[in-house]
């Protein structure tokens, strides 16, 4: 294997600094932890993703000029507790945040919106002139038109002309152009590879690029990746700053066990007595329905839970699908009417109040929130939850949720949490062969903080900076206190859901069941 990468190494080299990168990553091990690239995160603005493990001189690697080596000593590692590590990555980032000011300006291109970019596109593209239209034998001639030549016309049969295909230049040149700059300036092509056409070249450069920024390597110029190209070293200073701040403002009562809701990185990340257990890839809340900045806890795990649709789902996403249709488009669902189940091709739904509806999908794989579902206490309705569609976790860009969280690992989050409830993973993995929905209340609940920090420090040291996935970020809600989740009187409680026809029947295993609102996923 060493062998086999070193010759790869050695063929990929005269590409210059891309073929190093993908070389590279030939040796790395395909299940790297999540801190060592999460997609979705980027170095700053082009800059390299420093961090004490690139043993490297700067200037070898550096898209741009590097700032000062900072030593390994001097680096602000890890103290114990919670409010101790936040207090260490606001340092890390202000300290990268100084390297990249010392560091000399250099120009930087804009690629600029638009389309996603590929291979193929830009250059010389091929264009079908259409055959120029003759007058069929015997047609009147043109007002004006002499007709002598009317009468040649009718006398000489005349072949059209067949199509003609010339060569313009693509619409998208000038952005592929852009791009080649842009990847010049940060060194992943050399001066005299520009050109306008997205070639192998320009490809192979935009994956590197992306590794290095922690994007998913497709080689292609989505938005995302235009972001990090387009991010100017100002502007990733500004953003590491101002999440350092977030993170001070944060760090006194941050508590030493905490799950981590990043909104920008779309990541959650568990901190057990104050060091990073393991991180995981997430869906949060599209733009128009954000993820609100909470601070919660998991009071109780369910395995194979049902789904209820939420008011705002069922409202603008699935009752229009019902009227239309005549059915919910949600795999083993129950639709009812004022509390009753119903045949849904049998109602006219267009003269049905959406506050008669309610649909619940039954547990097992299509269900919507997966195996697992993570109980908080707001009202809001929203919860960590599973997926039945694990497809979305290969973007870069995963604000898609209507406001829950979406876990990439449910079952290693389920397993940790509920070891404390002496859940070992063959007890969980005997729950969920049972198809039966069970609730298991955590002897301890565990915190829970949903952040908007648009920079974050690896394991490693190394900093990424995040999309700002919101124009406008949530404004942080106020801590969930003990008295707002004591049990209410039984006359304020929401009405528990009907039993769901072919489903075994839900066994709660707490001194204080309760009834969450329906997940907003």
């Amino acid at each position: 294997m060493q062998t086999l990468t070193h010759s790869i190494l050695g063929r990929t080299a005269s590409i210059g600094r891309a073929g190093c990168l993908i070389g590279i990553l030939l040796a790395v091990p395909l299940h790297a932890p999540l801190a060592a690239a999460q997609p979705g995160t980027q170095a700053a603005g082009g800059l390299p993703a420093a961090g004490p493990s690139n043993p490297e001189p700067a200037k070898k690697h550096a898209p741009t000029p590097p700032a000062p080596a900072t030593p390994a000593a001097a680096r602000p590692a890890p103290l114990a507790g919670g409010p101790g590590l936040i207090a260490a990555w606001a340092a890390r980032l202000d300290q990268r945040a100084a390297e990249i000011e010392a560091a000399p300006k250099v120009k930087a291109t804009r690629v600029g919106y638009g389309t996603v970019l590929k291979k193929g596109d830009g250059g010389m593209i091929e264009m079908v002139v259409p055959p120029v239209e003759v007058p069929p034998p015997g047609a009147a001639p043109a007002a004006g038109e002499p007709s002598p030549l009317a009468d040649v016309l009718a006398a000489v049969p005349v072949e059209p002309a067949p199509p003609a295909v010339i060569s313009v230049r693509s619409p998208l040149a000038d952005r592929v152009g852009r791009v080649a700059t842009r990847l010049i300036e940060l060194g992943y092509l050399q001066p005299d590879q520009w050109t306008d056409s997205f070639d192998d070249r320009v490809e192979t450069a935009v994956r590197a690029f992306q590794i290095v920024e922690g994007l998913q390597p497709d080689g292609k110029v989505g938005e995302v990746t235009r972001q990090a190209l387009d991010r100017t070293p100002a502007q990733a200073v500004a953003m590491m700053r101002r999440a350092a701040a977030a993170m001070r403002s944060a760090q006194q009562a941050m508590p030493d066990t905490v799950v981590l809701v990043n909104l920008p990185s779309q990541t959650v990340t568990y901190v057990e007595r104050g060091k990073p257990a393991f991180a995981m890839r997430a869906v949060v809340g599209r733009p128009s329905r954000k993820t609100p900045l909470l601070q919660d806890r998991i009071t109780s795990v369910t395995i194979n839970p049902t789904w209820t649709v939420p008011p705002t789902v069922l409202t603008e996403d699935k009752l229009p699908v019902l009227r239309k249709k005549g059915n919910t488009g949600i795999k083993n669902a129950i639709v009812y009417l004022d509390g009753s189940p119903v045949v849904p091709e049998t109602v006219n739904w267009w003269s049905v109040d959406p506050g008669r509806i309610r649909i619940v999908q039954k547990p097992g794989d299509d269900n919507a929130l997966g195996r697992f579902r993570f109980n908080l206490t707001n009202g809001d309705g929203i919860f960590l939850h599973g997926t039945n569609d694990p497809r979305l976790f290969d973007r870069d860009l995963r604000a898609a949720s209507s406001g829950c969280v979406r876990l990439a690992d449910a079952r290693l989050m389920a397993d940790t949490l509920l070891s404390a409830a002496k859940l070992n993973p063959a007890s969980i993995t005997q729950q969920l062969d049972s198809g039966e929905t069970k609730t298991v209340r955590l002897p301890n609940a565990i915190p829970v903080r949903f952040v908007y920090w648009t920079a974050s420090v690896d394991t490693d040291g190394t900093v990424r900076v995040h999309p700002d996935i919101y124009d406008e970020p949530p404004a942080p809600a106020p801590a969930t206190t003990p008295a707002a989740s004591r049990p209410k009187p039984a006359s304020q409680l929401p009405p528990q859901p009907a039993p769901v026809p072919g489903t075994p029947p839900m066994r709660t295993v707490s001194d204080q069941p309760a009834a969450p609102a329906p997940a907003r996923m």
